[in-house]
C-alpha cells in the first residue's frame, strides 16, 4: 500500500515551526555553523609512493620515469618512498642484464630525482633466487637480497625512521618458497615480526608502513579466473601476505599505524580495517611499460601527511602512455 502524504495540518505545523525558528534565532545559528568551516589540519609533509618501477633499458622505462618525476615535482612532492620492484627483474635474470638494469636505475635517479628518497625491496629486486634462469649458484657474495642492499647502500632488509613528525616502517616480506626453486612467499619472518612489534612499541608518532606485497588488499578479486567451480576462493601465497591477520593484529594493537602502502599487483585499491588504511598504489610502470587492459596505467600515490595524524591519499597519473 502506498503511504499517504502528510496531512495539510501537519505540513502547516512543520512549516510554521521552521518560520518561528527564524524568529528565535535557530535559523541564524544554523547559518553561522554552515559558514564557519572547521579549521583544516596543517600539512607536515607531501610525499609520493612510487611502486613497481621495473626499470630496464629494453623498454621505455627511461622516458616513462622522467614523466613520473616531473609529475611529482609539479605536485610539490618533498619526499619519495618507493615500494619495491625497482628494476625489471633480477630474480630470474642473468647477471649481465641485471647489471644493465641497476646502471640505468642509478642514472635515472641521479638525473631526475631532486628530493630525498627511501627504498623498499620487492620480489624482482632479489638477485638470483631462480638459479636455473639466473645462472647463479647461490654462493655469490651478492646473491639474494645482498645485491639490492649493496646497490642502495642499505644496512638491512627492514628498518624505520622518522620524518616531519611521522614514523615510517619499511618491511621486507618476500621469502623463498622451499617447495619451488623459482617461487617465493609473502610473510614476515620471525626476526622481522619481533622487530616490528618492538619498533611500534617504541614510537608515539603516527605511522606509515610500506611493504611491497600487500598485507590486506582486494586486488586479487579484480584479476584472474572465476572460482565458482571450485566453490572457494584461493589467493596464492606470493600475491598477498600469508600472515595478514597476525600483522594486522600488531598494527591494531599498536594504535599508531595510519597508512599501509603496497604495490606488487599493479592495481589500485584502498581498504580500511580497524582504523588502518591499506592502499595499493598501482605501478609507475603500469603494465611493465607496455600497453595493457589488465593492469593500471602508469601512476603513483600523492600523499599529504598532516600534523594531527591524518592524511590525504590520491592516485596521480604520471602522464606517460605506454606504447
Amino acid at each position: 500500500m502506498i503511504p499517504r502524504d502528510p496531512s495539510r495540518r501537519r505540513f502547516t505545523t512543520l512549516t510554521g515551526l521552521a518560520a518561528l525558528g527564524g524568529l528565535v534565532g535557530v535559523s541564524s545559528r544554523a547559518s553561522a555553523a554552515q559558514t564557519s568551516a572547521p579549521p583544516q589540519p596543517t600539512r607536515a609533509l607531501r610525499m609520493a609512493h612510487f611502486t613497481d618501477l621495473h626499470i630496464t633499458p629494453d623498454r621505455s622505462s627511461e622516458p616513462g620515469m622522467r614523466h613520473a618525476f616531473k609529475s611529482a615535482n609539479d605536485e610539490g612532492v618533498q619526499f619519495i618512498l618507493t615500494g619495491g620492484d625497482l628494476v625489471m627483474d633480477s630474480f630470474a635474470t642473468p647477471r649481465e642484464e641485471v647489471n644493465r638494469e641497476w646502471e640505468l636505475f642509478h642514472k635515472i635517479f641521479a638525473q631526475h630525482c631532486a628530493v630525498p628518497v627511501e627504498h623498499c625491496l620487492g620480489n624482482h629486486d632479489v638477485f638470483g633466487w631462480c638459479k636455473s634462469k639466473s645462472k647463479q649458484t647461490g654462493t655469490e657474495n651478492d646473491y639474494g637480497y645482498a645485491r639490492a642492499l649493496r646497490e642502495l647502500k642499505l644496512d638491512g632488509r627492514w628498518r624505520s625512521f622518522d620524518r616531519a613528525g611521522w614514523h615510517f616502517i619499511v618491511l621486507s616480506s618476500v621469502e623463498p618458497d622451499p617447495a619451488d626453486e623459482c617461487g617465493y612467499l609473502a610473510f614476515l619472518n620471525e626476526a622481522q615480526r619481533a622487530w616490528l612489534e618492538a619498533d611500534l612499541a617504541a614510537t608515539t608518532l603516527p605511522t606509515v608502513v610500506v611493504s611491497h606485497v600487500p598485507i590486506v588488499t582486494i586486488t586479487p578479486s579484480m584479476r584472474g579466473e572465476s572460482q565458482r567451480a571450485a566453490r572457494k576462493t584461493e589467493i596464492p601465497g606470493g600475491l598477498v601476505h600469508l600472515d595478514a591477520s597476525e600483522v594486522h593484529g600488531i598494527f591494531r594493537r599498536s594504535g599508531r599505524v595510519r597508512l599501509v602502502l603496497s604495490g606488487h599487483t599493479h592495481l589500485i585499491d584502498r581498504c580500511v580495517a580497524d582504523g588502518v588504511t591499506y592502499a595499493c598504489s598501482g605501478a609507475v610502470c603500469g603494465g611493465w611499460w607496455k600497453p595493457t587492459e589488465t593492469y593500471c596505467d602508469p601512476c603513483f600515490a600523492l600523499i599529504d601527511l598532516m600534523q594531527d595524524g591524518s592524511f590525504n591519499y590520491t592516485i596521480k597519473p604520471t602522464g606517460w602512455k605506454n606504447s
